[in-house]
């Protein structure tokens, strides 16, 4: 199963979907939180501390905006899982917000619907996110994304691209198998598939993960063909589809990475 098919939950009314207006209002203020504590994590990271007790409360300072930063992150999956369940809604709620936030939203409920009937899931309402994963059980995303343009300039693949699979198969290396098929690692390689990819690295080393999906993708026509290279890493055009969304939302706001590394997670 891919790790980021989502769980359905207990059933709701489908006719009484959630209320745009205050749908929209939450997503905002989720969008205000999350730049709020960017915002500090920036003026914080300038700061030069001295002496112990001054050390001490800049580090204090600097968990409590990045918790603040995760917990809004968590809040905005909430809302982008509920304009998921309801076409109706999303509709509605999209004018609303913000005009920079459109695009990565509408791409990302698009790469929703994709898993979902990927998973078979035709009752978009019933499914919500389950904040349980330790979100410190993924490399750091500044690691993940050194991997990701390391990978483009060695072999062309956009980064987007790789952080959507890497999203997709195991929530950036939270959820590595093995899986029913028998994937294993960050990027859910088959041991075999690893043998011809993995240059002798580790299968569970999102380093060495990444580069081989890389390796993995050109093969099979990336960068040129991106479609059917994605293809052949599951055999499902569903699957392409949600690759693709991820990615597009990942390349029109590159901060939609920052939060999407944090969905599901908890801490």
């Amino acid at each position: 199963m891919l790790a980021a098919a989502p769980h359905a939950a207990l059933a709701q009314d489908p006719d009484s979907g959630p209320n745009p207006h205050h749908e929209a209002a939450r997503l905002i203020a989720a969008e205000f939180a999350m730049k709020d504590a960017s915002s500090t994590l920036a003026s914080l990271a300038a700061q030069q501390p001295s002496g112990l007790t001054d050390s001490m409360r800049h580090e204090l300072a600097v968990a409590a905006a990045s918790y603040r930063f995760r917990q809004a992150a968590r809040q905005e999956q909430l809302r982008v899982y509920e304009l998921a369940g309801y076409s109706s809604v999303e509709s509605a709620v999209v004018p609303l917000v913000p005009a920079s936030v459109q695009g990565p939203l509408e791409e990302s409920i698009a790469a929703l619907h994709s898993l979902y009937i990927l998973g078979g899931i035709d009752q978009y309402y019933l499914v919500n996110p389950h904040f349980t994963l330790p979100y410190m059980s993924a490399a750091p995303l500044d690691s993940l994304r050194s991997y990701y343009n390391e990978a483009y300039r060695r072999y062309g693949i956009d980064p987007s691209y790789l952080a959507s699979i890497n999203f997709i198969e195991s929530k950036f290396g939270r959820v590595n198998g093995p899986s029913s098929a028998g994937a294993m690692g960050p990027m859910q390689f088959l041991p075999s598939t690893w043998a011809n990819y993995g240059q002798g690295g580790d299968i569970m080393d999102p380093h060495a993960a990444i580069l081989a999906a890389a390796r993995y993708l050109v093969h099979y026509g990336g960068p040129y063909n991106m479609r059917l290279a994605i293809w052949h890493y599951n055999l499902d055009y569903d699957y392409v589809d949600a690759v693709e969304s991820f990615a597009r939302a990942y390349r029109s706001d590159p901060g939609w990475l920052d939060r999407m590394y944090y969905w599901d997670t908890a801490g």
